[in-house]
């Protein structure tokens, strides 16, 4: 799992000390919320260098440490128009940093959304999105400005047949830039339908078939070696998703497709297999909540190419909210990663990289006052990989401030 960068970080905490899901009353409800926020971050090991020796060459220094502030201003909106809901979000964020401001960017977060209705059978979404943040430094493991653009738009619709089946089909496109020359090789477009159909039982669980078919295309070729690489590809993911309560204070969910991945010029990369995710939600009591979840999917959580990564892990995760003000959480998370997708891998005789990622995370949201919530999360990771100088070790901590008017 790459690190987040700072803007992802301060989404990540927001979204913590928030809970930003709308509740009924605020989808039955006009609402406007400006806010204002501001987030110090400290990480031991910024660029996940591995050792003083590559820390040296790399930064002139043994100090890998670098810690950073981050301002921003924004607001949420929902606006009901009859059985119709309008969502809207935006933000304005700037990011310091200590030692690095070469690194100092502004960035950005907006979405607009309508939630749409269609006599009493069919309902769905359809909407944009776009972001503009800084890069993670894991893979170019120096102090190298990236600012990533991501555009996102997307259309969802769901059609009840009765009172327990209904059809499902969506759209979406996702085009991701980088303005660094030397991240343009993962410039994307990926776009993805799919359709489904979905059974509800009398007491709430879901059965859903499902199948998802995704077009990559990247405009730049790849340079391994002397050979441009081209990364386009066609996925297909066929399988099912469920949504099970044994219990009133238990939830199963979990999918689990059959996923073929091809690549247009170098057919050596091509992935099928099974992928999938399971999970469960145990309410101890009303204050405490335990979850575990087991994945194995691709190209999730590492990506230092334009291909992909084979990741399998398993995640422990606990809540507990001892006050209505109050909320602390915690998970241990570990993946095997395995880099066989790697350009690099087929063009030469080298064993594909493989590493192991362990992370620990432990946070805390305090409603300081009614309108104001202070989050604090602290993180270690450790990762052990098979390739020379991509091993690291890092703690991190963040905090956050947020007061909406």
């Amino acid at each position: 799992m790459r690190p987040l960068n700072p803007t992802e970080t301060l989404a990540l905490l927001v979204a913590l000390s928030v809970m930003s899901s709308p509740s009924p009353a605020e989808d039955n409800e006009d609402t406007f919320t400006p806010y204002v926020r501001g987030l110090y971050g400290y990480d031991s090991n910024l660029f996940r260098l591995q050792n003083d020796q590559e820390a040296n060459a790399v930064l002139g220094s043994t100090d890998t440490a670098e810690s950073f502030y981050t301002l921003a201003a924004g607001m949420d909106m929902n606006l009901r128009v009859s059985r119709q809901i309008i969502r809207a979000h935006a933000e304005y964020n700037q990011t310091w940093f200590s030692k690095y401001s070469l690194l100092d960017y502004d960035g950005r977060d907006a979405y607009l959304k309508w939630d749409w209705l269609v006599g009493n059978a069919t309902k769905g979404d359809v909407g944009i999105a776009e972001t503009l943040t800084q890069a993670s430094y894991t893979n170019v493991k120096k102090p190298v400005s990236n600012l990533i653009r991501t555009r996102q738009r997307f259309f969802h619709a769901a059609t009840k047949l009765d009172n327990r089946w209904q059809v499902k089909f969506g759209a979406e496109r996702v085009d991701t830039d980088n303005d660094a020359s030397v991240q343009q090789a993962l410039d994307a477009t990926v776009d993805t339908v799919n359709a489904g159909v979905q059974y509800t039982s009398n007491k709430g669980s879901t059965v859903e078939l499902i199948s998802r078919r995704s077009d990559g295309e990247y405009p730049n070729r790849q340079l391994v070696g002397l050979a441009p690489i081209d990364n386009d590809y066609l996925q297909w993911d066929n399988g099912v998703a469920i949504v099970w309560a044994p219990s009133g204070k238990t939830q199963v969910s979990g999918k689990l497709n059959y996923t073929q991945r091809n690549y247009a010029e170098v057919p050596q990369r091509d992935f099928s297999g099974l992928t999938g995710l399971l999970a469960m939600d145990w309410m101890v009591t009303g204050k405490t909540t335990l979850r575990a979840s087991l994945h194995r999917d691709i190209g999730a959580l590492e990506n230092d190419t334009a291909s992909y990564t084979l990741n399998q892990g398993i995640a422990f995760g606990a809540d507990w909210k001892p006050t209505a003000k109050l909320t602390f959480n915690a998970q241990l998370r570990h993946d095997d990663i395995s880099y066989a997708g790697d350009p690099g891998f087929v063009l030469s005789t080298a064993p594909a990289r493989e590493d192991r990622l362990t992370t620990a995370q432990a946070g805390m949201q305090y409603s300081v006052l009614r309108n104001t919530t202070l989050g604090l999360v602290l993180k270690r990771g450790v990762r052990d990989s098979s390739e020379a100088f991509s091993s690291y070790r890092y703690n991190s901590a963040l905090i956050n401030l947020r007061s909406e008017f």
